[in-house]
């Protein structure tokens, strides 16, 4: 019998340090002097949320208020509300810069949409962190999400497993990220069987995240989720390294699509097994996977 590549007691240790991940403190800090655009950036992000959630999460600064928030982990991220005055005098981005350089990662949403790209370099804010407003002063709710995710990264996990209108994008984005990285590995290891480990462990990280991303218990219960993820992720790398003897083209660029595209059939097949309106029972996780990988070609 083949060794797995994870013990349980790894997946232990992971689920130790997603359930961290999943507890710690985090916020959504508003700042502007429009309160009415303050208010419907708030409805976005506070879509699906119950309002208990909605009012400890989202902190909401106008006028005289609005200062900036501290690096102290009450603040997971920072949403500037801006108009085009501010956009042209020069205030917004040393507002910026200052929020940048106390650490805190920023998205800024535009009461008017200006038509041209817009970014802040010196704060680290790129287009993609950018938001304008519809006309009517409606936020689009999954151009917000994806700014704010963009943003936060992996500390966007906690804030996503109460914040529904974040959950979505939040677990795209583990998606992707966690099969780029694999794809990586797929292509720099050379001995059959060393990338393995490696692999299988960036999958079971990503498992978990989802699972916090939706607010599941994460623990010991998910053992076994996680053991059908790592046998999921050992057969498929051993299908790998049969089907380079047969594939045309360099191995490495095989083994890396292969990678890829495996990582990702197992992050997609992992969020829909959570977004479940019926919770199942764990061992169906693996077959929901294949069913994934067969649809994928």
């Amino acid at each position: 019998m083949r060794k797995m590549p994870l013990s349980p007691f790894k997946i232990a240790a992971l689920a130790r340090e997603a359930r961290r991940l999943a507890e710690s403190p985090g916020r959504v800090v508003m700042m502007g002097s429009d309160d009415e655009a303050l208010a419907s950036v708030g409805r976005s992000l506070a879509a699906g949320a119950s309002p208990e959630a909605a009012a400890y999460l989202i902190d909401t600064r106008s006028g005289e208020g609005a200062t900036m928030p501290k690096k102290n982990g009450s603040a997971g991220v920072a949403i500037v509300v801006a108009g085009s005055d501010d956009l042209s005098s020069g205030d917004l981005g040393a507002r910026l810069d200052k929020i940048n350089r106390a650490g805190v990662p920023a998205v800024v949403v535009l009461t008017q949409a200006p038509g041209v790209e817009v970014s802040f370099p010196s704060a680290g804010i790129a287009p993609r962190r950018v938001v304008g407003m519809a006309p009517g002063g409606v936020v689009p709710e999954d151009v917000l999400a994806e700014a704010v995710v963009n943003a936060m990264g992996d500390g966007a996990v906690p804030l996503a497993s109460r914040l529904p209108v974040l959950r979505q994008e939040t677990c795209r984005q583990l998606i992707r990220k966690t099969a780029r990285q694999n794809a990586v590995v797929g292509a720099l290891f050379f001995l059959p069987g060393s990338d393995m480990p490696v692999m299988t462990l960036n999958e079971a990280k990503m498992v978990m995240k989802i699972a916090a991303a939706h607010s599941e218990p994460v623990g010991t219960e998910r053992l076994l989720e996680l053991l059908g993820v790592a046998g999921t992720g050992f057969g498929l790398r051993a299908a790998a390294r049969q089907a380079l003897d047969f594939m045309p083209g360099p191995g490495w660029i095989v083994k890396s699509g292969i990678a890829y595209s495996g990582t990702r059939a197992l992050g997609e097949a992992a969020q829909a097994y959570f977004n479940g309106p019926v919770r199942v029972t764990p061992s169906r996780l693996a077959p929901a996977i294949n069913r994934v990988k067969g649809l994928r070609g």
